[in-house]
């Protein structure tokens, strides 16, 4: 009796096992030439949740299966951070634009899920790597016509794009911030002294640097020196006029009525400025500083630590200014090294102290994005650089 129970058990296995796998080969045999939309989903690099990029992509996709490949349509309103992208380790490139949205479009084999991807970024604080995968839903594959042609394929991607777009949320922008301008006599020094942003705790240009002019503009005041410094970037990346907001410098606040936004030209502007007793303090050490950088398409929002250093003079004219160097060979009020045979770079020794040890920018990145894990760790929702 035993073996027979035995024997209906192991049967009934048998009889599952070759359902199961009849129902599997018959839906792969579904999936033939012609054209898909199917469900897609970008999900996070290491887990199975979606991630902070899949806003920034449509719904749905197209699929051209030819054989052993699939070419994919993808859809994304966020191309303009987007420098580059790979999809299973081939490139996506664009090839055609509705709207906002952008198609991009990439060839792979058979029609597995999930798929790596990786994206390169460029934002107002640096360019970044992230990395996400793209989740397509076979099961819920549409079948659109048997064409297989390239006309079939981007009118199909064109109809996706419109969809996309009337369903794009609108982006939020970042709540205004008062500033005035304060007026003052007229000063009776002007200099414009040569500088370069920093990173929060290494002698390396910072991610922000290029977005500042590198030119101050200092002024006399009746309790000693006024500072300004100009940020500038362009209007086309549609970061809004409050992308780069001061917090701190020199160790005090900055106040909102030392903050004046506008435009000059194709980009937006943003000046501040704070008093120094004694042009000497430019060059005594190291100005930490602090800047909030906000970038709505990739719901970033960081504060950022960042250090100014200073020319060895002013000059007085702009032109004048960026001839001087920006790394001077002999700093005021410099601290001999106690070791004087270290062999560490003898450009660093000679630069001057810093009372910041703030983490620097790239790392703070790293632990955003993502956030781009980017902005776009752990997939697009990473991280500093």
């Amino acid at each position: 009796m035993k073996k027979s129970w035995r024997t209906l058990l192991l049967s009934l296995l048998t009889v599952s096992c070759v359902w199961l796998l009849t129902g599997i080969v018959a839906k792969a045999a579904t999936i033939k030439d012609g054209l898909y939309q199917v469900p897609v989903k970008i999900l996070k690099a290491k887990e199975e949740t979606t991630s902070t990029a899949n806003q920034f992509f449509g719904s749905q996709a197209v699929a051209r299966v030819t054989g052993a490949h699939t070419t994919l349509l993808l859809t994304s309103d966020g191309a303009q951070f987007i420098s580059a992208m790979t999809v299973a380790q081939q490139p996506a490139v664009v090839v055609k634009t509705v709207g906002k949205q952008a198609l991009y479009q990439v060839t792979v084999t058979g029609q597995k899920s999930p798929l790596a991807a990786s994206f390169k970024l460029t934002t107002p604080v640096g360019k970044m790597t992230e990395t996400a995968r793209v989740a397509l839903d076979w099961d819920q594959a549409k079948p659109l016509n048997d064409s297989t042609t390239t006309t079939a394929l981007l009118a199909a991607g064109t109809t996706i794009a419109q969809q996309a777009a009337k369903k794009a949320p609108v982006t939020p922008t970042t709540p205004a911030i008062a500033s005035t301008k304060t007026v003052t006599a007229t000063p009776s020094v002007k200099q414009y002294w040569r500088y370069r942003v920093l990173q929060g705790d290494k002698m390396r240009a910072s991610q922000a640097n290029q977005y500042y002019t590198n030119v101050a503009t200092v002024t006399s005041s009746g309790t000693g020196y006024r500072v300004t410094l100009k940020v500038q970037y362009a209007t086309s990346l549609k970061l809004g006029a409050h992308a780069v907001v001061p917090e701190s410098i020199n160790g005090q606040p900055v106040p909102a009525s030392h903050v004046t936004y506008g435009k000059s030209g194709q980009n937006e502007t943003m000046t501040y400025w704070f008093e120094i007793s004694k042009l000497s303090q430019l060059t005594a050490k190291l100005i930490p500083g602090q800047i909030h950088v906000t970038v709505p398409a990739l719901n970033m929002s960081q504060v950022f630590p960042v250090r100014f250093q200073f020319a060895a003079s002013g000059a007085a004219d702009q032109a004048q200014a960026v001839q001087v160097a920006a790394l001077p060979d002999k700093t005021t009020r410099a601290t001999p090294t106690a070791n004087t045979n270290a062999t560490s770079d003898q450009t660093t020794q000679k630069l001057p102290a810093t009372g910041d040890q703030s983490p620097q920018i790239e790392v703070l990145i790293g632990l955003i994005l993502l956030s781009l894990s980017l902005i776009w760790r752990g997939g697009w929702d990473r991280e500093q650089r």
